[in-house]
């Protein structure tokens, strides 16, 4: 009887275009802050990197989210780096860092853009699309690189429960300068920006990011935030990776 009920209350919606469909408690398709805190339930999160923090605005989500975390915050330019000191002085769980990660440390030339949160160490490329204006390069400054396997060697950092990646096509560079904790199971969980159209010279697009992690026993758990341009073609989103040594 309950089966027919349900068959009888599905095929009424799909009259007007309509699925419904059981999902479990609390999951979240819109929400990928949430959705993360869903997933780490259970587990213990005591540590976040969030790589390309610019005014360190979601360092402060992840810290509402999970009041037990330290977030390493990495910004190279030192505008944006500023601002992510003073809401480390009032906020004791960011530690601030002022370089970009990358694949090997050394000094690298990293690029000023319109818009501060489109800089990346890679040049922006023209796509012909409507926020190209934001991605012109108006100048360049010389930072400092490090890898994430040197900074958790150097800060005692034994596990990542989330990486947190918006690096602006640096994010191939910075998961292979992570290899020696990725290949030990020390990362948890990797929430990151990816490309679907090269919006920066050399950048991975998003087949070669997820065909990297599902060798290092990453699976995909969601797509947010997707970005179209103003053809509707698929620009960017933003990709949850759950590692397998996660149950769930």
């Amino acid at each position: 009887m309950k089966l027919q009920i349900k068959s009888a209350i599905q095929r009424f919606f799909n009259r007007f275009g309509f699925q419904i469909r059981k999902i479990d408690k609390g999951v979240s398709y819109i929400d990928p802050y949430q959705e993360q805190k869903r997933l780490l339930n259970n587990e213990s999160v005591e540590v976040i990197f969030e790589v390309g923090a610019a005014d360190g605005r979601d360092c402060d989500v992840y810290t509402a989210l999970f009041p037990n975390s330290k977030v390493y915050a990495f910004e190279p330019l030192p505008d944006s780096f500023a601002k992510v000191v003073k809401r480390a002085e009032v906020n004791k769980s960011i530690i601030p860092f002022n370089l970009a990660l990358s694949s090997k440390s050394g000094e690298a030339t990293f690029f000023k853009t319109d818009l501060d949160d489109a800089s990346s160490l890679l040049e922006s490329r023209i796509t012909n699309s409507t926020f190209d204006i934001y991605q012109k390069v108006v100048g360049s400054i010389q930072v400092q690189t490090d890898t994430i396997d040197n900074i958790c060697a150097a800060n005692k950092v034994e596990k990542i429960d989330i990486l947190k990646m918006d690096a602006q096509g640096a994010e191939l560079e910075i998961l292979k300068g992570a290899i020696n904790m990725i290949k030990a199971g020390k990362i948890k969980m990797i929430y990151t920006e990816i490309q679907f159209v090269q919006l920066y010279k050399g950048a991975p697009l998003y087949h070669e990011i997820a065909a990297f992690l599902t060798e290092n026993n990453f699976v995909l758990h969601n797509l947010f935030g997707f970005t179209h341009n103003q053809k509707g073609i698929l620009a960017w989103g933003d990709a949850l990776f759950v590692s397998k040594q996660i149950e769930y």
